[in-house]
């Protein structure tokens, strides 16, 4: 089945959207899924949410944060009319979708993309959602359609200083989302917390939330490769006991994930991942390409 790119665009610094023709996943895709996405031959197999979709027409909209050699080159090399080889879906649980009361959505950087179907479709059952977009300034999304979608939505911008890498960017995300979920969770009651992002960041703001005692939801992102539960790549512990995020999860009970383990199981192919996307750009750099 072709997947053709209807539209593509660049939504804020290093982020992509894609609007794409997959008419089986639009079909059956509800909030808190995703797709598994092969853009080429060879190449490797990466989780995405779909944000928005279109069961009528058919289609589905991504959006990729370039942080390696594979959404580095979806990014150079697929332009509209183009298509993605495969795409697989859709996989993982639904959100539960009922009444909790109050809830705190939150989103580091990019897991702001998968918190914004889950964050809709809660306020529409009649969940009263705030939803808190923690993130570099240049990579502030979808602030438009949170404002149209949720009773309020909240973007902790800070901007980026010369020199900062990635250890500095996240230590600033880091200080910012903890500094204020304090403050939202001081002032207010709040029935479910839920979050999106790095497990780093996913953790610091799970030491604050258990302060309190409310109850909180993780979606978790470990490594991933054939998402069907039979490679066991996305094991994570929660409760003492193995579970698949592919087939488990996502999504999972924050109070009982083991998060030191999954901290250090996600970063395990850091290294290859950065000899991948060396070699992609000295490859664009011998053919004259721009980085």
């Amino acid at each position: 089945m072709p997947y053709k790119i209807i539209d593509k665009k660049e939504l804020a610094m290093n982020e992509v959207w894609y609007k794409i023709h997959a008419p089986h996943v639009a079909k059956k895709v509800q909030p808190g899924q995703f797709v598994v996405v092969r853009a080429f031959p060879n190449g490797e197999r990466i989780p995405l949410t779909p944000v928005t979709w279109n069961r009528e027409e058919g289609w589905i909209t991504l959006v990729t944060f370039i942080r390696g050699k594979t959404t580095m080159r979806m990014a150079n090399e697929l332009k509209p009319g183009d298509e993605i080889l495969n795409i697989a879906g859709p996989l993982g649980k639904p959100a539960p979708m009922k009444k909790f009361g109050k809830i705190l959505a939150i989103g580091l950087i990019t897991g702001i993309v998968e918190v914004f179907p889950i964050a809709r479709a809660w306020q529409e059952i009649g969940n009263e959602v705030t939803t808190l977009h923690v993130s570099p300034n240049p990579m502030v999304i979808l602030k438009e359609e949170f404002e149209q979608s949720v009773s309020r939505h909240i973007v902790e911008g800070f901007d980026l200083q010369p020199g900062w890498g990635m250890k500095e960017i996240a230590q600033e995300l880091v200080k910012r989302a903890v500094a204020k979920v304090n403050e939202l969770l001081d002032s207010e009651h709040w029935d479910l917390v839920f979050i999106v992002g790095p497990a780093g960041g996913q953790k610091a703001i799970f030491n604050v939330v258990k302060e309190y005692g409310i109850p909180m939801e993780a979606d978790l992102h470990p490594i991933m490769v054939d998402a069907t539960g039979m490679c066991g790549a996305c094991r994570v512990t929660v409760g003492g006991e193995v579970k698949f995020a592919c087939i488990d999860g996502p999504s999972f009970d924050a109070y009982k994930v083991n998060w030191d383990e999954l901290i250090h199981r996600t970063g395990f192919y850091a290294p290859l991942e950065r000899l991948a996307l060396e070699h992609y750009l000295k490859q664009l750099q011998a053919q004259g390409g721009e980085q």
